[in-house]
């Protein structure tokens, strides 16, 4: 029968090892977080100011942003492709000097989730971005938005 003291050494060793797995798991976490939050950031300023090869760098080139315009019941659904928003992309002054990520879901280290209220002129935008993780990096592959 072991020994209690043998008992006790191994229970701390199991409960060290445990913390430090997660610390592990928790270190890729924020790092992927991290650089998410670079690419949001990025994403507004480079929306605020029209900056086109700053947009170039957080948007897939084959992304899309989709919005609904028109009344209740007789709503259309819109969609461009990044390229051709950033063809008709002028400064916006008042957009997103605040901004807050209200959530964010990492999903295996290559896919993420952000919802960002943004603010502007009247009001705000709650933005939906989904992210994935290519060779260059995270980037923006799906924008979807509502302003209110």
């Amino acid at each position: 029968m072991p020994s209690r003291r043998l008992v006790l050494v191994l229970v701390v060793f199991c409960f060290m090892l445990g913390a430090y797995l997660r610390a592990g798991q928790a270190g890729q976490q924020t790092d992927d977080e991290a650089a998410i939050r670079k690419v949001l950031e990025d994403y507004i300023v480079g929306w605020r100011e029209a900056d086109v090869p700053k947009l170039a760098t957080v948007f897939d080139a084959e992304g899309r942003v989709m919005w609904l315009s028109g009344d209740p019941g007789s709503e259309r659904l819109n969609t461009m492709t990044f390229a051709e928003i950033l063809k008709r992309r002028r400064p916006s002054p008042d957009y997103g000097k605040e901004w807050r990520v209200e959530s964010l879901d990492v999903l295996d280290g290559r896919l993420a989730v952000a919802k960002v209220q943004i603010s502007r002129a009247g009001g705000h935008y709650v933005d939906y971005l989904a992210l994935h993780k290519l060779a260059g990096g995270w980037r923006i592959v799906n924008k979807t938005f509502v302003m209110r």
